[in-house]
């Protein structure tokens, strides 16, 4: 009953804060030398109106008895430009006067309109467009608001981000990093007010943006763009508070902007399993809008986490040459964590199963340093440096125990220990010069980076082993101290050269070397009659490298604002070289991949656009898949390296359409992707039966070895759609999403090769329901529906499905309260011994206070305590389903602060409710209606 309950009280605060009341609106129309216009016409729309009138001759007008907030005001005249402009009120506010629409001269351009309600999107080559004062959001307002609203992009309970298919892996404020590029750091806790324009980017590094060679495949990138007239002033904000089982949390972020000059600084501490630069104000709080996790999903991540994090980052223009940029992060954090697990394959006709249970608890502390230089050197020549420092250590104690059974039952107990330290430097410089000649450029780009990775390791492991019948035969231990020291040294260097050929053509040349070398060293000693002793069998000091040249020519014609493409052929000799040094055995292997480079990219129109993506680029074998000794870390799963292995050609083909309209704010996005890899490395499992014999009785140790080799016909197919559309003066706006894949796997079981069809469908519905300033609710389900198929005979095939449905509301009511309300159901179906299908609830009630700049919050999470922290994997002939411990059901009382000073002007809050807010923030001085925190 309470779920219907809550759901009850959320539809009826809709249906009560939804009735409007009549208001008058009225306002003045004037020309820009300030005289008024006389017998223009003004036409005002909204969902429950359609009124027109024109002005008088001082140039005002009148509305009587208006009954929606939200309006659309148009207005013309013979010989101005027409003029229009939404606007949005908050309920209850009446009346309502405008401020002064000044037309201006149409200079004989007939047919234009202005047009500032419309929906700005402009696609460009490898750009997406949003101009943010066109997706409203309620004051106080963070980054993350504005994209929830914004079509194609969709941001999941944890705070991802996803656009056409692939994940933003970055982010940047004015074309730079934001504390190291971290998404979440920056969409979470700057002010949408600040935005001017965001843009999806496809980045493929700095070297090509500077020189317009491309290759590979690109990462989505998130730039935001300040406003010119927010770029000096204050931000800050900060949530302190506390609840029940000592739950705590105490975080803030600030940031100082004098236009060429900002630094910013943040902190947070908590045990509410928020990420370590999440300063929501909870354990899954987001933006302004709660957030919860459902099922194994969302931010509340497997354990229970104690975690400190700080940092700032810096910018500062040094002159119009030179720029300087970088940050510092420090993390620390102990996690604790039990996991229960099973797998289940069958091999040769038997089925294996294993259920392991463990416990886990780890220290981890982080520190990294970023720095950046940028010098324009002249016009033609520009340097860029970015040196780094990265070090990081962790100690952990885990304790598991595993129970493994065919034939027979055999019984693994582990206990186990280790203290690593992982420090790391590199820089990357990049040079680029352009030349008189139009067209012709020069780019040089040298990267390095040196790594350490130190482990020092105590195991202790006890078997136990049973019979056909369940009778116990025979026990075993061993003990073993492992000491891995890695060292890591990798250089890469690339070279681009582009000769013009024409207005539009150019050829372009470029070679690429890359060679990362490795020093590795691994001593194991085991424990016997006299101690500890060296294994040599069981150690393993090995050295090797891997070497690419790449050699590149192509062919690129641009037609600015229409289309471009290049063709091309590149040539990549590689070589893999090593040495034991424990066993005097050498190892190495020479390959030479050969393949075409297409890229195609045409503009319909400013919002419509087709991309194609050919490429190719060799991969490199592990330490792990390539050492020629057996790593025993696990005595029940040993890894038999192989150093015969040749590198994977991966070659890649992506095709993307984009389709956006300006008139009705719809959106449409599909693709193709596909991957083919030859010589891909995988997996060989073999079972391995060693008697056990004790007396009279006898049976066996089951031991599953990984073994690696090199196999074609591995291959990934993925089509995806996405479309979206508003209604009601965007009031509403449905999202439709789906998408197909399938996967070619590979893998052998005792040598014999198994080959596994995969596929995956899935289909999405949302809809954004904000009928007025009070009403913010989002429902939405999604289907997935999936089933694999094994060459093998016997295997375990499987079918599984899972629906999801969610709803998210957040209403305003008495001015100055908050109801905030986040629920989530899961139904799982063919998950095999996994039956979990959750039912996650979380809200909280807010008090608003000091003109809505703070709040005091009082929120419960997983209010029925059925969180569950499930996971589920099909692969290499079985399925895998795990359990972790989750923070459930808990309370937390919090109070939270925000200010911002832009311009000399502090963020006005008027306390009646009143005042005018076009789309995208309020006007400067002017009040706001009540609006959510950003917390």
């Amino acid at each position: 009953m309470k779920p219907v309950l809550f759901f009850f009280l959320i539809t009826l605060f809709s249906s009560v804060l939804y009735a409007q009341s009549a208001r008058d609106v009225s306002g003045v129309v004037l020309d820009s030398t300030g005289t008024s216009v006389i017998a223009a016409t003004v036409k005002l729309t909204s969902s429950g109106d359609t009124l027109f009138t024109r002005t008088d001759i001082d140039g005002k007008y009148a509305f009587k008895n208006v009954r929606s907030s939200q309006f659309l005001i148009s207005v013309s005249s013979l010989g101005y430009k027409s003029f229009n402009q939404r606007f949005l009120f908050p309920e209850g506010t009446t009346p309502l006067k405008l401020k002064v629409i000044t037309l201006k001269t149409q200079s004989n351009l007939l047919n234009e309109v202005l047009v500032s309600g419309a929906l700005p999107i402009t696609v460009k080559e490898d750009t997406i467009e949003y101009r943010a004062s066109d997706f409203p959001v309620r004051e106080n307002s963070v980054v993350e608001d504005v994209l929830k609203k914004l079509p194609g992009i969709e941001v999941d309970k944890d705070g991802n981000v996803t656009t056409q298919g692939k994940s933003v892996t970055r982010v940047r404020v004015n074309g730079k990093d934001f504390f190291d590029g971290d998404l979440k750091t920056a969409t979470r806790n700057l002010p949408a007010e600040i935005i001017e324009n965001i843009q999806l980017v496809d980045d493929y590094g700095d070297q090509a943006n500077a020189s317009g060679i491309r290759t590979g495949d690109p990462d989505k990138i998130l730039n935001i763009t300040i406003s010119p007239s927010k770029n000096k002033g204050v931000i800050a904000n900060g949530v302190a508070g506390g609840g029940n089982d000592s739950r705590y949390i105490a975080s803030g972020m600030g940031r100082i902007m004098n236009n060429d000059e900002q630094v910013s600084f943040m902190f947070n501490l908590n045990n509410t399993n928020a990420n370590l630069f999440d300063f929501a104000g909870g354990g899954n709080q987001r933006g302004g809008r709660f957030r919860g996790a459902g099922g194994g999903r969302g931010g509340n991540s497997g354990g229970i986490t104690n975690t400190q994090a700080g940092g700032f980052d810096y910018r500062k223009d040094l002159s119009k040459k030179i720029t300087v940029f970088g940050s510092y992060r420090v993390s620390a954090s102990n996690n604790n964590a039990i996991t229960d697990r099973i797998s289940e394959t069958i091999t040769g006709g038997r089925e294996i199963l294993t259920i392991q249970n463990s416990r886990s608890e780890r220290d981890n502390v982080n520190q990294g340093l970023n720095l950046n230089l940028e010098y324009k050197i002249d016009s033609l020549n520009f340097l860029k440096i970015a040196p780094s420092l990265n070090l990081s250590s962790s100690k952990s104690d885990n304790l598991s125990a595993r129970q493994i059974t065919e034939l027979v039952r055999q019984n693994q107990n582990t206990i186990s220990s280790s203290d690593a330290s992982s420090p790391a430097f590199g820089a990357d410089i990049l040079y680029n010069k352009r030349f008189l000649k139009p067209g012709r450029n020069f780019s040089l780009n040298y990267s390095f980076n040196k790594s350490y990775n130190q482990n020092d390791q105590n195991v202790a492991d006890a078997f136990e082993f049973y019979d056909t019948g369940g009778i116990f035969v025979a026990d075993s231990a061993s003990n073993r101290l492992i000491y891995t020291d890695n060292e890591r040294f990798n250089n890469e260097l690339n070279v681009t050269y582009s000769e013009p050929l024409g207005v539009y053509s150019r050829l372009d040349f470029s070679y690429a070397l890359s060679r990362s070398e490795y020093d590795n060293s691994r001593i194991t000693n085991l424990e016997g009659a006299g101690g500890y002793l060296r294994s040599d069998s069981l150690s393993n000091v090995f050295d090797y490298s891997f070497t690419t040249n790449r050699f590149g020519l192509s062919y690129r014609y641009d037609r600015d604002k229409l289309y471009n493409f290049s063709i091309g052929l590149a040539a990549q000799p590689t070589s893999l070289k090593g040495y034991s040094e424990t066993n005097n055995v050498r190892a190495g292997k020479d390959g030479f991949n050969f393949f075409p480079s297409v890229r195609f990219s045409y503009n319909f129109a400013k919002t419509v656009s087709l991309r194609i993506n050919y490429s190719g680029a060799s991969s490199e074998p592990s330490f792990e898949q390539i050492q020629p000794v057996v790593d025993l870390s696990n005595p029940q799963s040993p890894v038999i390296g192989n150093p015969n292995l040749k590198s994977s050609l991966n070659q890649s083909l992506n095709i993307e359409y984009n389709n956006t309209s300006a008139e009705t704010g719809s959106y449409f996005s599909a693709g193709l992707r596909g991957n083919l890899v030859s010589d891909r490395i995988i997996n060989n499992t073999i079972r391995v039966r060693q008697p056990v014999i004790k007396g009279s009785d006898t049976t066996y140790n089951l031991i599953q070895e990984r073994r690696f080799l090199n196999e074609d016909g591995y291959y990934t197919s993925n089509g995806y759609y996405r479309w979206s559309k508003p209604f009601k003066d965007r009031k509403y706006r449905l999202q439709l999403g789906g998408s197909v894949n399938y996967t070619n796997d590979i893998s052998y079981v005792d040598n014999e090769k198994n080959i596994g069809k995969n596929w995956t469908f899935s289909q999405m519905a949302r809809i954004q329901i904000n009928p007025n300033e009070n009403i913010d609710i989002t429902p939405g389900v999604n289907y997935r529906y999936g089933f694999v198929n094994y060459s093998l005979p016997n295997s375990i095939d499987a079918k599984n499905s899972t629906v999801s449905l969610d709803l998210n509301a957040k209403i305003y009511f008495l001015k100055t309260w908050i109801i905030g309300f986040d629920g989530s159901k899961n139904i799982n179906s063919g998950f095999g011994r996994v039956n979990t299908n959750p039912l996650v609830i979380n809200s909280y009630l807010e008090k608003q206070l000091f003109n809505r700049k703070g709040g005091l919050r009082l929120q419960g999470y997983d209010l029925l305590n059925q969180a569950a922290g499930v996971t589920f994997s099909q692969g290499d002939n079985g399925y895998s389903s795990s359990n972790t411990n989750l923070l459930t059901r808990y309370f937390l009382l919090t109070f939270s602060y925000r200010f911002n000073k832009f311009a000399g002007r502090t963020q006005n809050n008027d306390s009646r409710g009143g005042g005018e807010r076009r789309e995208g923030g309020f006007r400067p001085g002017g009040g706001g209606p009540p609006g959510g925190r950003g917390f």
